[in-house]
């Protein structure tokens, strides 16, 4: 499947509010726990707005970071950010990253798998050096019995007539380290899931469009509304992944 690029003005002053931040970081937590010790020069792949980037600064400082989003928008706004100031951002697709062979020695994506195309895998590779990591977590497509999950995929099958799969919904949990060419060493491969509560399908619709979750689930047939009872709770299965070159 090919790279989908959530971007725009807009897009960026949405996203890069505080509650997203809570989300990625918490995200970011659980992607870390079990990591090996990491030391060396680091690339966030996907970064955004700086979420990740600013916390993976903090929490694994013998790293030098840098990061790579494919949003001039997004990254205008991490540029910004006083604890970013000093770090190499570039505007780039993750299928053609600008960097050397074997020049990282951890790759972390977090949260931001689901935007790229098939070959992403392959060029994660290309960069990292052998023995490097990539420590990534990517949402995944499973049935979900609350009610927000349930409201979503009712609204996504109603239009089952204009449905077109995009890699953006997210791959299953078991695909997840196939997505990867080559051979790799994997030390974690987990599934967790992460709970949220809205006041009512309103908020829900909200927060999840301003994360680009609708974008990436419904393209460009995102609903207006939902049907479903307050409040509404809310799953984000992801898969946490921890594999060496």
């Amino acid at each position: 499947m090919t790279a989908t690029c959530w971007s725009g003005k807009t897009h960026a002053q949405r996203y890069d509010r505080e509650s997203n931040s809570v989300f990625y970081r918490t995200i970011l937590a659980r992607l870390l726990e079990g990591a090996p010790a990491l030391a060396g020069h680091g690339l966030d792949l996907g970064c955004g707005t700086g979420f990740s980037t600013a916390s993976l600064v903090a929490q694994v400082p013998r790293v030098t970071w840098q990061g790579v989003d494919c949003s001039a928008d997004m990254l205008a706004m991490a540029r910004r950010k006083p604890e970013l100031a000093d770090l190499a951002l570039h505007e780039a697709q993750a299928e053609a990253l600008p960097f050397a062979d074997a020049i990282f020695d951890v790759v972390v994506a977090n949260f931001s798998w689901h935007w790229f195309g098939t070959s992403a895998g392959s060029e994660v590779r290309r960069v990292l050096r052998p023995g490097g990591w990539l420590l990534a977590s990517v949402p995944l497509r499973r049935l979900s019995r609350l009610s927000g999950n349930r409201a979503l995929a009712h609204a996504l099958l109603a239009g089952r007539r204009r449905f077109h799969r995009q890699a953006s919904q997210g791959l299953r949990f078991d695909d997840v380290p196939r997505a990867l060419p080559g051979v790799w060493q994997v030390a974690r491969h987990d599934l967790v899931v992460l709970q949220e509560q809205f006041a009512d399908g309103d908020q829900l619709l909200d927060v999840l469009d301003g994360r680009g979750a609708l974008n990436a689930i419904f393209g460009d047939q995102v609903p207006g509304r939902i049907d479903t009872a307050a409040p509404v709770d809310f799953e984000w299965p992801f898969a946490v992944l921890h594999a060496q070159r």
